[in-house]
């Protein structure tokens, strides 16, 4: 069953390079400059996206190059996407340096994982802690959490929660899957737990080079 619906996705995920490869191309014809920028941006990430789906399905690494990458600069640009539609997210403290991985892939996790706050724990508050050793970031929501059984099953391919975190938020039950082989792909870890106060905590930790 997972191999058939694995196969199923990677094909839609190879298919939706044609519309998206059709969009661009009708992108080029919009006469406002700040709006084609914006489109062809959003497409670049969709196709990014998809990419990485398809490596992920065919259990391969992506070859996106490691650089310095302004973390908070990438949690503040992720605040500001999600500020405008409506969603609430807060950011506390900051880096110390730039961060060596992969730009894109670290974008796809913080994305799927602010999105995951959001939509089912109604809002994300981030708190950001750096030394020379690690970067720690949190991800708490505000939603009621989820049973301690279910804690490591939510990181399996296409396992879904019924209740509050079910088909009907749209989803395919692979964003955690990603997010903790983006982690690991770093050398760090992807973990949850329930927050004594209340709502789930996503712990994202990863190592600084020579720790």
């Amino acid at each position: 069953f997972i191999r058939d619906r694995t196969r199923i996705l990677a094909a839609m995920s190879h298919d939706l390079k044609t519309p998206i490869t059709r969009l661009r191309l009708r992108s080029e014809l919009l006469d406002d400059d700040r709006l084609r920028s914006k489109f062809t941006a959003d497409l670049e990430e969709m196709e990014s996206m998809v990419g990485a789906t398809l490596d992920f399905m065919r259990g391969l690494e992506t070859e996106e190059p490691v650089r310095l990458v302004d973390v908070m600069a990438l949690l503040e640009s992720l605040q500001s996407d999600m500020l405008e539609i409506g969603a609430e997210v807060a950011i506390e403290g900051e880096t110390r340096k730039p961060y060596p991985g992969k730009s894109q892939a670290l974008k796809r996790c913080l994305s799927d994982l602010l999105d995951n706050a959001v939509k089912y724990g109604k809002s994300a508050s981030v708190f950001v802690d750096d030394d020379n050793n690690r970067l720690l970031i949190r991800i708490r929501d505000r939603g009621q959490g989820i049973p301690d059984s279910e804690i490591e099953k939510v990181f399996e391919p296409f396992y879904r929660l019924e209740g509050s975190r079910n088909r009907e938020t749209g989803g395919t039950g692979l964003g955690l899957t990603i997010a903790r082989s983006i982690a690991e792909n770093h050398g760090g870890q992807l973990t949850l737990r329930n927050h004594p106060e209340g709502g789930l905590e996503v712990i994202l930790t990863l190592p600084r080079p020579g720790s």
